[in-house]
């Protein structure tokens, strides 16, 4: 019985464990050469390609959270996988259909950590 309820609490408190150190680094480096350009450093929509794109389609501020598609992981996932252009938003963000899915969840995972 306490078996049992040790594996109720573990798989309750799962979801709401940190990123490890490793997955926030990974996602980061991935987050600086895929993501950063337009995003900035920090994702706050800033970064050096952000001012040569039109005003109604500038890059999102991910540090400030929240997006009219990606509202949660898996639909972040599936932005990231198929671009904006596929999931009806600017065909200024790219896909990324070469990312594995550590790598997808490794970007997400330090994009969370970017929200404030």
């Amino acid at each position: 019985m306490k078996s049992l309820l040790a594996l109720v609490l573990a798989s309750l408190i799962t979801p709401f464990l940190s990123a490890s150190a490793a997955d926030l680094q990974n996602g980061k480096t991935l987050f600086a050469q895929r993501c950063a350009m337009c995003h900035g450093e920090l994702g706050a929509g800033d970064g050096p390609l952000a001012a040569t794109m039109p005003p109604d389609q500038k890059p999102r501020n991910l540090a400030a959270g929240g997006n009219k598609f990606a509202t949660d992981d898996a639909k972040l996932a599936e932005l990231l996988q198929k671009g904006g252009a596929g999931v009806g938003l600017s065909v200024l963000m790219p896909p990324q259909p070469d990312l594995k899915p550590n790598q997808i969840a490794d970007l997400i995972a330090f994009v969370n950590s970017l929200k404030k």
